[in-house]
């Protein structure tokens, strides 16, 4: 380079190097040009192509200096220097000219390729901004949002909770005050979908609506970093300090102007309402979470995002899977059991739906196979079912609560998987027997302990919760996941022994019965435990792994049948009694208790006698008796119940002395110690009353049921009481006292509160008002009373030998209105198929006698 700069100044004072001077000075004045061009163009297009180009250029413009200054410290000095310099520089000129000129001309259309692209860039962004009228306002980019998923095509649903939303948050208005919602519910049930559907709705009102996906406070940080760094763009913001990037944003939010939404997605701590919740005037905040206590502080009122019912989750299943499935026969009927075993769970719903994609299932196919194969099938995973928060299988949803959960929670959590899902109550895991009050500290003690068990299941969103009720709710897929961790272990047997122990508490023995106003009724609450217990101890028989039935399960079926046998609203008498059968004949020979059969068969000839079975009734009292007298004292209590039993069977066939006999022995042994509860003897009177009038005995009835009455305590007591009364007046023509008391038993029933007007009691009151109103010709009175019973006997499910009367006599009351003759034709064919289908076939169905439908029923219903 010296070299060069040397010959230049020769040149310049020389005449012989004019002529040279001005070609060098031409050739660099090029070359300069193209390293100028060269630089400009890189300074303003740095994609890699025109860096390639650019890079190119340079090397053939070094190239061209490298030799020139070679080519002058290689030449000698002379009198031919400057030719001799000039002939080597032309040369190099030349090829390098042409190198160079080759490479300016190729990066020069990059270059104009790549400007032309950077000006459309620039128009487009230009475009956007005015388009989104995006400006800068309070120090941040308006409008922004960033919500991490496009609006989602297919949400289905969930429009009342929208709605709700919509109602009470006001992320529009600035001069309202700041507005906020938890969403709380089970894992997949949806909460995020809601969340996402709301705030899409919201981008064209609102000025930001900003995310932060909120189960870690490393989650919560980095997202309000990139809220202040990429989305508000704020001008102090700093890449990486997040601490001081959250205290810009949160300024922002309290002083800005702007319209903002601000969602806290799968809150797990209440840290973030202590550390992040904004300080606003204005604004709206939405959570979702798990946890439902997160309802109440700081956000303005919790909601509780539930999953959907059967037909609108058969109906979203039919959106998920492919459309033709739809019009194929029995897939709507298929997808609504589908929605019903997968409890409407929208997580479930549609991974189950993308297996049936993917393996070109029909619904009905794959109800089949789900029934058989279900929590098999949570595990897998396939394309297009990815939930936002949830790239797992579905029985991944609630490990991570199951594995932050106390020893003493998830115990309890495992034990309620062997019950109903649908109704728990914390007294079921009580240790004290109803209506025991125990006191002391340890009752105290244990009474926190469950409660706090349940708080903790709730707070994981692993239990919902109806304060209302006072129930507690486990979805059906929990529960079921819960169990399958639990079934084919050695635990399975002692968590389903435990939940036995914990029912067998609430629902005492024969001997225990008291016959008071709410036992029954209470005990009807556990009664959907018991049988979702038996449900889980039957299917478990055809596996590999089956539960043993213990003498803690037998009994407790048989007190179950034995608490609800007059009462059965769920129909679960029959199953309760067969499985207590089945499973005591499973024990070895020698460890049956007689007892314990005894027990059995007595609630099964009770049972029977509510059927009508009298004859199959009287077989197993009699056995039962026989075992009773074999090992018990003479003036044993259930000795005496035995005997009553054994009355009511053979009075159920009209053998009416013979059972008078066997309820005076009842009798006998009532006047001991086994009759000191009130209502061992009330009952009695009762039963005896009623055998009395049927065998024409009309004065002792009435003073066993004024001595009856005189005992009675109660609506329930006073209610029967005053209708047998009613049913001994009218057989003895005393229809205007029969009518009274009737009327009475109507108050007390209507007073009693709904409990009143649910089981057997009720509908055998309207029909005992019907039969008075028949008799004495008030017509309207008698359909409408009739027609009532009818009616209740059917919500009731009273036994169909009771249903069959009350059409009978609704049949009879429409046929004294001679409009309406059609009407009571088809109540009577009604009445004679009930009878048809009762186990004993209704006997002569040609004689519709008064009479024959009395023989229908038991004893103290006539």
């Amino acid at each position: 380079m010296w070299n060069l700069l040397f010959l230049i100044a020769l040149m310049s004072v020389s005449n012989k190097g004019a002529d040279h001077l001005s070609r060098i000075t031409k050739w660099l004045e090029e070359i300069s040009q193209y390293i100028r061009a060269s630089n400009n163009h890189y300074n303003s297009v740095i994609d890699s192509k025109t860096v390639s180009a650019e890079v190119d250029l340079s090397k053939q413009i070094a190239v061209c200096w490298l030799k020139v200054i070679t080519a002058f410290e290689s030449q000698e000095m002379g009198e031919d220097y400057y030719a001799s310099a000039t002939s080597t520089l032309t040369r190099i000129y030349q090829s390098a000219y042409k190198a160079t000129n080759d490479a300016r001309q190729h990066d020069k259309k990059i270059t104009e390729i790549a400007e032309r692209l950077a000006h459309i860039a620039t128009e487009d962004s230009m475009s956007r901004r005015i388009l989104s009228l995006e400006c800068e306002r309070d120090g941040a980019i308006l409008p922004c949002n960033t919500l991490p998923v496009a609006e989602n095509g297919r949400f289905f649903g969930q429009q009342d909770i929208l709605e709700k939303l919509e109602l009470h948050l006001t992320p529009s208005d600035t001069r309202a005050s700041l507005s906020s919602v938890a969403l709380h519910g089970l894992g997949g049930i949806g909460k995020t979908q809601i969340a996402l559907a709301y705030a899409h709705q919201k981008t064209h009102d609102l000025d930001a609506v900003l995310w932060i996906y909120a189960e870690t406070v490393d989650s919560i940080e980095y997202d309000f970093s990139s809220i202040a760094v990429d989305a508000l763009q704020l001008a102090e913001a700093k890449p990486g300090d997040h601490q001081h990037n959250i205290v810009l944003v949160m300024n922002w939010l309290r002083n800005t102007s702007a319209k903002w939404l601000l969602v806290f997605d799968n809150v797990v701590s209440g840290s973030v309402f202590e550390s992040f919740w904004p300080v606003s005037n204005h604004g709206a905040i939405i959570v979702t979470t798990r946890n439902p206590f997160f309802g109440s502080f700081p956000a303005d009122f919790g909601m509780e995002v539930c999953g959907f019912d059967e037909r609108d989750g058969a109906e979203f299943l039919l959106q998920m899977a492919l459309h033709r499935r739809r019009n194929l026969d029995g897939e709507i009927e298929a997808a609504r059991r589908v929605s019903r075993d997968l409890g409407g769970l929208p997580l479930a719903i549609s991974q189950m739906a993308a297996l049936i994609n993917a393996r070109n299932y029909t619904i009905a196919e794959f109800a089949d196979i789900y029934a058989k194969h279900g929590c098999r099938l949570h595990g897998e995973t396939k394309p297009g079912w990815v939930y936002l928060g949830y790239e797992n299988a579905l029985d991944s949803v609630w490990e991570d609560s199951f594995k932050k959960l106390g020893e003493s929670a998830l115990s309890r959590l495992k034990t309620s998987s062997f019950l109903d899902c649908g109704q728990l109550r914390r007294q079921i895991f009580m240790k004290e027997i109803l209506h025991i009050v125990l006191e002391g500290p340890d009752f105290y003690d244990y009474e926190s302990i469950v409660g706090n068990d349940f708080e903790e299941l709730v707070r994981h969103g692993l239990v919902q919760s109806n304060p209302f009720q006072g129930t507690y709710h486990i979805h059906r897929l929990v529960q079921r996941h819960v169990q399958a961790n639990i079934v084919g272990t050695e635990k399975a047997q002692e968590v389903f022994e435990a939940a036995a122990g914990l029912l067998l508490d609430k629902l005492p023995s024969e001997r225990k019965n008291k016959y008071d106003d709410e036992e029954w009724i209470l005990y009807s609450q556990y009664i959907p435990h018991v049988l979702a217990l038996t449900r889980n101890y039957e299917h478990s028989q055809s596996t590999s792994t089956s539960l043993k039935p213990s003498i803690i399960f037998v009994d407790l079926l048989i007190n179950a049948a034995n608490a609800i046998h007059d009462n059965d609203f769920s129909g679960g008498v029959p199953v309760l009694l067969d499985t207590a059968t089945s499973a005591f004949m499973k024990w070895p020979e020698e460890s049956r208790h007689d007892l314990t059969w005894a027990f059995l068969l007595s609630v099964k000839g009770m049972y029977h006698l509510t059927t009508a079975e009298f004859i199959e009734s009287e077989k197993e009292i009699i056995e039962c008796l026989k075992i009773r007298e074999r090992l018990l004292p003479s003036n044993d209590l259930l000795i005496s119940l035995a005997y009553s039993w054994l009355g009511m069977a053979v009075g159920g066939q009209g053998r009416y002395a013979e059972g008078l006999d066997f309820l005076e022995k009842a009798g006998k042994i009532l006047e001991g110690p086994a009759g000191d509860a009130p209502t061992r003897k009330q009952v009695w009177r009762y039963n005896i009353s009623r055998n009395y009038y049927c065998m024409g005995k009309y004065d002792e009835a009435e003073q066993m049921l004024i001595a009856a009455m005189e005992e009675a305590e109660g609506w329930y007591q006073e209610a029967y009481g005053h209708l047998t009364f009613a049913s001994l007046w009218t057989r003895m023509g005393r229809l205007s006292d029969a009518k009274t008391r009737v009327d009475i038993a109507k108050n007390i029933l209507e007073k009693s509160g709904m409990s009143g007007h649910r089981g057997w009691l009720y509908s055998y009151c309207a029909y005992r008002a019907g039969i008075v109103a028949m008799l004495q010709g008030r017509i309207e009175d008698a359909i409408a009373e009739t027609k009532k019973a009818v009616t209740f006997g059917k919500r009731d499910k009273v036994p169909i030998g009771i249903l069959s009367r009350c059409t009978h006599a609704y049949s009879k009351a429409l046929g004294m209105d001679a409009s309406r003759q059609e009407d009571s034709e088809k109540q009577r064919l009604e009445a004679r198929r009930l009878r048809s289908e009762m186990p004993s076939k209704g006997g002569n169905l040609d004689d519709e006698s008064d009479e024959a439908f009395d023989m229908l029923v038991k004893m103290d219903h006539r």
